[in-house]
């Protein structure tokens, strides 16, 4: 069996453990153990990026941008009781998405509130809350706009700590060093590069 079977075999497991331990103190400590199922969306959000770990605090960054645009949304849809529903979700929902994929590439691609994925996963998320949130029944908790940043956080967390220990763990059974994400900057649209002053070799990527 190779060195990178072993590890990926090894990762499975310490990831599967993992997660389910660290989601533990979330459930014990917050009223929202049901939700803990998307404490795994920054972990599958981070590794299909293929981000560094220190892109982590950008995805966090983002991902309340999309909170932020969910939330001037339903600003709006709350001062224009007369449009349709149907026509604000429909209409409404396309220009906010438009806005999201057109503003932060361009204007903000650069910056920690440039990955668009987590953008659009804060809005989606804070959107599913505002409507199913009327469906619960009364006393049952459900998340707010502000938990959904706990939540998400929490799970940011969980995910560098799983890089860490994954890594640490991988390496010193197999006697070589072990990478679960990339050391420097993803060459993704989606994930800001950054160009390093004392190192030549690591370029920026250019999108045009």
């Amino acid at each position: 069996m190779s060195s990178q079977t072993k590890g990926i075999l090894i990762q499975a497991v310490l990831g599967a453990v993992l997660i389910s331990i660290l989601m533990i103190p979330f459930q014990g400590l917050t009223p929202f153990a049901p939700y803990s199922a998307m404490l795994i969306l920054p972990v599958m959000l981070f590794f299909t990026l293929q981000a560094p770990p220190k892109a982590l605090l950008g995805m966090f960054l983002s991902f309340a941008c999309g909170v932020g645009w969910a939330g001037l949304f339903m600003l709006v849809k709350a001062a224009l009781p007369g449009v349709p529903f149907e026509l604000m979700m429909g209409v409404g929902v396309a220009l906010v998405i438009f806005l999201i994929l057109s503003v932060h590439p361009i204007l903000l691609g650069r910056t920690p509130f440039g990955v668009v994925p987590a953008v659009l996963l804060g809005l989606i998320e804070s959107l599913l809350v505002m409507l199913l949130t009327p469906m619960l029944a009364p006393g049952e908790p459900g998340p707010n706009l502000l938990w959904l940043l706990v939540i998400f956080g929490y799970g940011c967390v969980m995910t560098w700590i799983l890089v860490v220990v994954q890594d640490r763990l991988i390496s010193a059974a197999l006697g070589t060093t072990w990478r679960s994400a990339p050391a420097e900057d993803a060459p993704s649209s989606q994930v800001p590069s950054t160009q390093s002053a004392g190192n030549p070799d690591v370029t920026a990527v250019q999108f045009d």
